[in-house]
């Protein structure tokens, strides 16, 4: 798998995720755009596991909304 999937993979299992979660969200939010830019800088730095990546952003986006992480 080339390396730049990966940060496409993790960002849309991510996101997924984030939607089901909280329903009502656009698809199109500008915090995919934020997690997109954050998982790439992630991988950019050496982290390279999609399912690490995932989770990572996941939290990220939970900070982005004010709630603690876990």
């Amino acid at each position: 798998m080339a390396d730049p999937d990966i940060v496409e993979i993790a960002c849309a299992r991510a996101w997924g995720v984030y939607l089901l979660i909280n329903r009502g969200i656009d698809e199109n939010d500008a915090r995919r755009g934020k997690l997109r830019h954050f998982i790439r800088k992630r991988w950019e730095a050496g982290d390279n596991e999609t399912e690490f990546l995932a989770v990572e952003g996941l939290k990220y986006l939970k900070r982005l909304d004010g709630s603690p992480t876990g």
